[in-house]
């Protein structure tokens, strides 16, 4: 009979993973070490993740080998499978449902995906990151192809494992959903057919009188019928007290019952232009972009990306282009290239070009990093014969041309501030060093290798917030990387996760690249400079307060006839 003791975890000694002691004051520590002891706990619980499906499996053995007749089972309502989530249920002390669910990740986990189980080290996978693999790649049911597929990937995978530590959830799944759409069409299309006919329309009731609305669809439909209730509500004046969330749920109801939205300022001077054919103009600029290879559009297995969502099948696209009201743009890279020998006889003619921004191997420290000292020139060995340079509009090259914007949005498909899922669509572009007006050829370029899109909130904060660091830099083997160093310190690295949709992007260097340019960012203002709010967050958080203390106070003393007794 297992005795179950106390917690030790709290006493534990965890200094050699990077903890501080128990009992530590931790406003006496330095701020490296508590940065270090947010990884080393975030390590940690990762690895702890681990631990729990290696013995969840041990579990699974185990009553496995007590099983007298474990073929004579298997038809049993109380298989093995049951009788293990019974002993884990216990363990956990959770709900039926988790142990469940926990057995039935570990168990696909080392049966379904061999070869990715035991490359899922616990500094870069925690295990909701791994249900979201298994998710993704439920209807794929060769062991054969996911072992080949998880082999061919790491063959391209970055030398330097930080630049994976970054990955969201959401992209973690984008990661699979694309692998599985592109290794097994047939099973991508079948999942695509049933996901369909799960199209739905239901409503849960709520406390206080409310109840929810929630509608399954098409990822393109949704996108379209957001954007739509964000074209609505645009049209609302400064004095709207309600919030956007607010504003686009009364929307959708105006919307579906056929009524008007209407402002509700209640000003003598409202400016609502919430019209008829007010709307009308707003809705024509409604886009959905989807990225494509021309081979997927005449039959191939290639897959698509929409943006806002993610990787779409081959089958997904062609069913979006053959739309009445989608509109077929071809590009081709070729539209940005120019002799090499043209972008060197430039760069010749303007040195201290060449000199703003020189490459070399980045600096370990955050302090280093943020220096302004010139780095070592790179050299123009092995020099391309054509390279990217037509990148900005002839007429004002502050502005991108159509196929850069494209590809700086796409190329990175989010806002590149790690862990934020902003659509790139729907976000700045933004020069990661910035751009002179005065002097533009000493001031950041209008290119790929210098744009970054960043929602606006996050524009602001690397606007404003002093200390914080932006990189974007591309690779000897032509792989964009972004990096941001944060006031405190904190250094973090990705990879641009859509590169895959622009394969020859690789091959092409631009003229910035040839002498050497490596853009970095830091704040032009300070916090200060920023957007203010009307009150501070904590006079917010009290107001809020106090008005529903009145509330209360309103309600009890409303002369309401008491309750009748029980």
């Amino acid at each position: 009979m297992t005795q179950r003791t106390a917690s030790m975890w709290p006493d534990a000694d965890l200094t050699g993973c990077g903890l501080p002691t128990p009992g530590t004051d931790l406003a006496n520590l330095p701020t490296a070490c508590v940065v270090g002891a947010i990884t080393a706990t975030k390590n940690g619980h990762c690895f702890l993740d681990w631990q729990l499906f290696q013995f969840a499996l041990s579990m699974h053995s185990r009553v496995c080998a007590a099983t007298t007749d474990l073929v004579a089972t298997q038809k049993s309502l109380i298989d093995a499978e049951a009788q293990t989530t019974l002993e884990l249920q216990m363990s956990l002390e959770s709900t039926q449902y988790a142990a469940e669910a926990l057995l039935a990740d570990a168990l696909d986990a080392r049966e379904r995906l061999p070869r990715v189980y035991p490359c899922w080290a616990p500094r870069i996978s925690a295990a909701i990151r791994a249900s979201i693999c298994l998710m993704r790649a439920s209807s794929t049911t060769s062991r054969v192809s996911w072992a080949m597929r998880w082999k061919r990937s790491r063959s391209i995978r970055p030398r330097r494992m930080v630049a994976y530590t970054c990955i969201s959830v959401t992209k973690t799944g984008a990661m699979a959903r694309r692998h599985v759409a592109e290794n097994d069409p047939d099973a991508a299309r079948r999942e695509r057919e049933n996901a369909k006919d799960g199209r739905s329309l239901g409503h849960q009731s709520l406390e206080a009188g409310m109840a929810q609305l929630f509608l399954t669809a098409t990822a393109e439909d949704v996108r379209l019928a957001r954007q739509m209730l964000d074209a609505v509500i645009a049209g609302r004046c400064p004095a709207d007290p309600r919030t956007k969330t607010q504003a686009r749920s009364d929307a959708a109801i105006a919307l579906l019952q056929r009524k008007p939205f209407t402002c509700t300022c209640d000003s003598d001077g409202c400016t609502a232009a919430i019209s008829d054919v007010e709307l009308d103009a707003r809705a024509a600029r409604i886009v959905v972009h989807v990225l494509c290879d021309a081979t997927t559009l005449e039959g191939g297995d290639k897959c698509g990306y929409l943006d806002g969502h993610g990787p779409i099948s081959a089958e997904h696209v062609r069913e979006i282009a053959a739309r009445g009201d989608a509109v077929i743009r071809q590009h081709r890279l070729d539209d940005l290239l120019e002799p090499s020998s043209t972008a060197g006889h430039d760069s010749a003619e303007r040195p201290e070009e060449a000199a703003l921004h020189r490459r070399a191997p980045r600096s370990e420290t955050p302090d280093e990093r943020r220096g302004d000292g010139s780095r070592p020139e790179a050299g123009n060995d092995g020099r391309p014969a054509v390279v990217i340079a037509k990148t900005a509009l002839p007429s004002d090259p502050y502005r991108p041309n159509l196929l850069t914007d494209l590809i700086a949005r796409f190329l990175w498909g989010t806002c590149s501030i790690p862990g934020c899922e902003r659509a790139a669509f729907a976000c700045d572009l933004d020069h990661v060093a910035e751009y002179d007006n005065v002097r533009p050829d000493l001031g950041g370029p209008t290119c790929v290798c210098n744009l970054l899109p960043k929602c606006r909130y996050h524009h602001l904060v690397k606007t404003n917030l002093e200390g914080f660091v932006d990189d974007l830099w591309i690779d000897a083997d032509g792989r964009y990387h972004s990096s941001v160093t944060t006031p405190m310190g904190q250094t973090v690295e990705v990879l641009a996760p859509n590169q895959w949709l622009i394969p020859r992007l690789a091959d092409l260097r631009c003229t910035h690249q040839l002498v050497g340019r490596h853009a970095t960012g830091t704040a032009t203002g300070t916090v200060e400079d920023g957007p203010q709010r009307a009150r501070t967050r904590t006079a917010a958080k009290h107001a809020r307060r106090r008005a529903e203390r009145k509330a209360n106070h309103d309600r009890r003393f409303a002369g309401l006839p008491d309750e009748p007794p029980f």
